[in-house]
């Protein structure tokens, strides 16, 4: 068991006499001394770190990988214990894996704008190392999304390809449609294919994977990061072969009254194998899908459900901004950006999905991405639309579906004037990190460690 900060001044409030000093006042040192922690179980298993890779503040400086301590009982959790800077500035650090991969085995990643792949291995005995890099294949470009077949290699999905978009409006170049590669787990090309499909008037732009090695498929869902336009499709792939099979036309969107969400589709997103072979997804624009008969010549694909949201506050953003979400069980739980909320969906049914829990976060941090401590039932939460000042640590209980913040953390968010501590806040406002005196930083996506 670590010891917890300062320590010593807490065994030296308790060593005076309690008539020496008013009960009030040793609670409230005790507490700001960092005593125990209220409902921090000693006995429970937690990954002690998280790996983030965060973009500097003002660009001066290089963006870096770190590993910050959240061990709910060690004298320096919340603080960086190492990290790494990775030679780019201003290089937009965004998606990595969502599930971290089997001790052993690195971490891939990307930082946008250089367009890099990044295959990162971490650990406190050996620090943090970038093993290779990569760029996108010839044909294809800006890579987003990581995820791990049984095997070991990595479905990598980008987001454009060489040459102009199919639709005319959209004047971004390159704007193609994008694609799927697979890479071995030292980040060597295997084969690539293009998304592309005779006759779309939009660009396919893959974004995230729901793997079935079980079914020989694979879904991608397509969304834009920086593009106009996008296909509102969800493709399905033969994995044996990487032949696409189906290119399924995103349904209209619907609240639980059956009226359509305003300007939908908009954007499958985070699409999530259930335990029946079928797949679950959400759209940025908060609407939540369910695909079946996904082996079969014909595959199904229904809008079971979505959440009301206000017109965006962010300059032509899709409203809503429904993230990565994370699936526990008969739960699946989702941020949403422009709500500042993690909603709880129980979809047990999941052609029948029943809000059980909404998390409300403050109002300068839009909830994008989420991963699981995969140890514990702890969550890590991220920002995008600003707020990636930091990132907050949730606790989820598997028997009501309700979310907290961890209060074993207790991180400082800075305004104009003053600095608030928040519940479950892990602050990247810092001056100094391991590797220098580089500022503030912000970060996007994390990962639990496990050493």
């Amino acid at each position: 068991m670590r010891t917890f900060p300062n320590s010593n001044l807490v065994r030296k409030i308790r060593a005076v006499p309690s008539r020496c000093l008013p009960l009030w006042l040793v609670g409230a040192l005790l507490a700001a001394c960092g005593g125990p922690n209220a409902g921090v179980d000693a006995s429970e298993d937690t990954s002690p770190y998280i790996l983030i890779f965060a973009g500097d503040k003002d660009g001066k400086d290089s963006d870096f990988l770190a590993m910050i301590d959240v061990d709910p009982e060690s004298d320096t959790r919340g603080e960086a214990i190492i990290s790494t800077p990775i030679n780019h500035r201003s290089s937009m650090p965004h998606h990595m894996e969502y599930v971290p991969p089997p001790n052993g085995e690195p971490i891939f990643l990307n930082a946008h704008h250089p367009e890099q792949s990044f295959v990162v291995q971490a650990s406190v005995s050996n620090g943090i190392n970038i093993e290779a890099s990569f760029s996108p294949p010839a044909s294809l470009r800006f890579p987003h999304d990581y995820t791990r077949t049984p095997t070991g290699t990595r479905l990598v999905g980008f987001l454009r390809g060489v040459g102009k978009s199919p639709d005319p409006e959209e004047k971004l170049t390159p704007g193609n449609h994008g694609g799927i590669a697979e890479y071995s787990v030292d980040g060597e090309l295997l084969r690539s294919v293009s998304a592309a499909v005779p006759g779309l008037t939009k660009a396919v732009r893959p974004y995230a994977f729901a793997l079935l090695p079980d079914q020989d498929r694979f879904i991608v869902t397509s969304a834009p990061m920086m593009e106009k336009s996008w296909a509102e499709v969800v493709q399905i792939y033969r994995y044996s072969d990487f032949e696409l099979l189906h290119t399924i036309p995103l349904p209209i969107g619907e609240f639980p009254d059956g009226t359509a969400i305003k300007n939908d589709p908009a954007a499958g997103f985070g699409p999530r194998v259930l335990d029946d072979g079928s797949v679950f997804l959400n759209s940025y624009s908060c609407a939540f899908y369910h695909l079946t008969h996904i082996a079969s010549d014909a595959p199904q694909l229904n809008v079971v459900h979505g959440l009301k949201t206000k017109p965006s506050a962010h300059r032509n953003a899709i409203p809503g901004a429904c993230g990565i979400p994370f699936r526990i069980g008969q739960y699946w739980i989702q941020p949403a950006g422009e709500l500042n909320a993690v909603v709880v969906l129980d979809i047990l049914d999941p052609k029948s999905p029943k809000e059980v829990f909404r998390l409300a976060t403050p109002k300068d941090f839009n909830p994008h991405w989420l991963a699981k401590d995969p140890l514990a039932d702890r969550l890590i939460l991220g920002a995008e639309l600003g707020g990636e000042q930091g990132f907050f640590i949730l606790r989820f209980d598997r028997k009501t579906g309700s979310l907290s913040f961890d209060k074993s953390f207790r991180g400082a968010k800075k305004s104009r004037f003053f600095s608030k501590k928040r519940d479950g806040y892990i602050s990247l406002e810092k001056k100094e990190w391991p590797h220098g005196s580089t500022g503030y930083a912000w970060g996007h996506a994390a990962l639990f460690l496990n050493e």
